[in-house]
């Protein structure tokens, strides 16, 4: 950019959403609050910088927070973040997974993101500062990027192609960090890279984590207010390793609990979980709408790879055991005279068969006698 950049002050910029929102409620506004040299001509106005958005509450401000938290300084292509092996970004990942940057409170206000047009892609950025690990590892530490920001509290922003490792390399074996003037060979997306199963597992992965941002409310709450009642950091966990428990029913969620946790470390973690049998949608490899398995009591959480949980369904609370019922012997009835038989008939039996076949008899023996006589 260059050095006198000019910034739109607040004032023009709340009076512009204004007027596009009476028709038009739906549109977001954001964009580069970085603080710049700019000459105000009037007094009494403000630019419409990071530091100023509680002066522009429905501007929102790509975070520069997360992102550097995430990778590392863009300044500083060496540099290592959160997801690449520093050791030191931890605090700021928890703060920004609950739309809390250093500049703002507002979730609404914070555009989470790892990489966008300016400076080294995201795959680019690791291959760079962490240029001895394996391509498995690289990979490993772009996934975790994105299913940091896409499921933090904020609003989710990706570079085009970020979802199958975009890289803009040049002829010296560098990368460039500001292609806007180089060719198509640079820029251009490598769609035939899809045709290649490693791509085409990130590019799922990314889907996955679109799905099920998509699938849960709890993870786009509005303000500050709502993010303080719904989300629990978690503690007592093994060193860089954050963990977060989102209340059920947060936002609308139809979840009875979302619990999050991301392990930057290049060892395994187990992290308790709370009481209930939880579907796992988010691990290191694949991610969605589908379960991928169950956990209780506690989970195991892969290195550099992030877990995602989700409470389908309301533990059952303990019954309270009721009496012990003794069953006891019947009664045991007293002997009684036997009774002596009786000629009447009992109410209710039916002798009309038997009056036939007396009848019956009686016919055939006066016949019978009849014909002897004759």
């Amino acid at each position: 950019m260059p050095k006198n950049t000019v910034i739109i002050d607040t004032v023009t910029i709340n009076e512009i959403i204004e007027e596009v929102h009476k028709a038009h409620p739906n549109v977001i506004f954001y964009g580069e609050g970085w603080t710049m040299t700019t000459n105000v001509t009037k007094e009494g106005y403000t630019m419409t910088t990071q530091l100023n958005s509680t002066e522009t509450p429905e501007f929102a401000f790509f975070s520069d927070t997360i992102r550097d938290a995430l990778k590392g300084s863009v300044f500083n292509d060496y540099e290592k973040g959160y997801v690449s092996g520093a050791a030191t970004q931890a605090a700021k990942i928890q703060r920004c997974f609950q739309g809390n940057a250093d500049w703002c409170d507002s979730p609404s206000q914070s555009v989470n993101y790892a990489s966008c047009h300016d400076n080294l892609s995201l795959f680019d950025k690791l291959a760079t500062s962490n240029a001895a690990d394996t391509l498995e590892d690289r990979i490993k530490m772009n996934n975790l990027a994105a299913a940091i920001y896409m499921t933090s509290q904020g609003i989710p922003f990706m570079q085009a192609g970020e979802e199958m490792l975009r890289s803009k390399p040049l002829a010296d074996g560098t990368f460039d960090h500001n292609s806007y003037s180089s060719p198509d060979s640079v820029n251009s997306i490598k769609w035939d890279n899809l045709n290649d199963d490693t791509y085409m597992a990130v590019y799922n992965y990314y889907k996955g984590l679109i799905a099920f941002r998509k699938a849960h409310p709890a993870l786009r709450m509005m303000t500050a207010e709502d993010v303080k009642a719904n989300i629990t950091g978690i503690a007592g966990l093994d060193t860089n390793v954050v963990a977060f428990h989102i209340a059920g029913g947060a936002n609308g969620d139809d979840s009875h609990g979302i619990f999050v946790i991301f392990n930057p470390n290049r060892e395994q973690t187990t992290v308790e979980l709370p009481e209930g049998l939880w579907n796992i949608y988010i691990n290191g490899k694949e991610a969605g709408t589908a379960s991928l398995g169950t956990a209780s009591g506690s989970v195991a959480v892969a290195p550099i790879s992030a877990t995602v949980l989700v409470l389908d369904e309301q533990p059952q609370a303990p019954t309270e055991p009721g009496p012990t019922v003794v069953p006891t012997e019947a009664p045991t009835a007293e002997p009684t005279e036997p009774t002596a038989p009786t000629d009447e008939p009992k109410p209710g039996t039916d002798y009309t068969p038997a009056i036939v076949v007396a009848v019956v008899v009686i016919l055939a023996g006066a016949a019978f006698l009849f014909l002897k006589k004759k």
